[in-house]
Parts: C-alpha cells; structure tokens; sequence
C-alpha cells in the first residue's frame, strides 16, 4: 500500500514538473516569436534605410550630371558668340553690333533650357523593389517638352513622383509604421498613393538646382 502511494505521489510530481515544463516552453516559444518578430520588422526598417542611401547617391550623380550640363550648355554658346563675332569683325562694325544682338536675344531664350529639376520616382511595385531618380529636365530637353509635360506623362505611366525632401519624410514615416508592426514590406504604389493622400498620383515637385 505504502508503495503505491509513493508511486502516486511521483505520477503527481511528474505531472506537475511536466506541466511547468510545458507552460515554460510556450513561453519560451512566444519570446521566440515575439524576438522574430521584432528582427524582421527591423530588417524591413533596415532595407528602407537602404534604399534611402541609394537615393542619395544617384541624386548627387544626377545633379553632379544636371550641373556639368548646365555648364557645357553656356560654354558651348559663349564659344559659338566668339566665333561668330571674330568672323563679323572681319566685315563691319555694324555686323559686330547685329552678331552681340543675336547673341543675346539667343542666350535670353536659352536660358529657358531646364536644368537641375531631379525627382525619386516610384513604380507599381512599390517600395524597397521599385524606385530611382530621374531627370526631369533632362528628359524635357531631349523630347523638347515642357517639364510638366514630362510630369504628367510619367504620372499617367503610373509613377510616383517625389521630391529629395517629401521622398525621405514619406521613408521616415514608413519605418516608424514597419518598426510598430502598422505596415508590411513590400508597399505598393497604391498602398504609397494612400499614405500620402494622393488618390492619383501628383507629384510634390520642388526645383533641385545644380550647384
């Protein structure tokens, strides 16, 4: 009798330790989960921070590009307004006159050649796959266009249009959402178009001008 109580009692303290174990090992395994949890969303957060370093870098290329284009622009029509007016010369002094004139009505409209406007554009997949930088003015003086043109075609195309400022304030507030568990990567253009209150696309432009 004595030994089946005794039997019993160790059932009893089995039961009970394989019962904390038990309890322990849930616990355990929501710590774990919580902890995977916290490491992804802090990989997302490390992969918008990412893709702002890329921004950075292909914006200071692009404006490097917009400024060096600036620059062959005027030099190329001070030397056509030198060659020009060292051939006038050689005739009269009232070609000479005629040859400034030209030459400054030609740098007056010139001088509407744009230059410097770079924006981050977004396509349909969103954000950390489907972002970069594009020249706006660049793409106007090739296609001889009006930038708002160039705007309004890339927006129908379904691009995201943002300027260097409002592009980062948009990143700072998604990695606050990713780091609370309020938002998921990847975001897509839409889910992008409703954080920011575009229900179509419009674009936030400011004039990045190449120094």
């Amino acid at each position: 009798m004595g030994n089946l109580k005794s039997l019993h009692r160790l059932l009893e303290d089995l039961w009970s330790e394989t019962k904390n174990l038990t309890e322990a090992g849930l616990a355990l395994n929501a710590l774990f989960a919580r902890e995977e949890t916290l490491l992804k969303r802090e990989h997302e957060a490390s992969s918008l921070r990412a893709v702002c370093h890329t921004i950075v870098e292909q914006l200071k290329r692009l404006k490097e590009i917009e400024a060096s284009a600036r620059c062959g622009h005027s030099q190329a029509n001070a030397m056509l307004f030198l060659t020009e007016l060292a051939m006038t010369a050689m005739v009269s002094k009232g070609n000479r006159l005629s040859a400034i004139k030209d030459y400054l009505l030609r740098e007056s409209t010139n001088r509407k050649q744009p230059f410097g406007l770079v924006m981050v554009c977004i396509g349909p997949k969103g954000l950390p796959d489907d972002v970069g930088v594009v020249s706006i003015s660049q793409l106007a003086r090739e296609s001889n266009r009006p930038q708002p043109e160039i705007i309004n075609k890339l927006q129908d195309d379904g691009y995201l249009l943002f300027s260097e400022e409002a592009f980062f304030l948009l990143v700072d507030r998604l990695i606050g959402a990713v780091r609370e568990g309020k938002l998921h990567l990847p975001v897509s253009r839409d889910k992008l178009a409703e954080i920011t209150g575009l229900g179509k696309p419009k674009p936030s432009i400011k004039l990045i001008e190449a120094k």
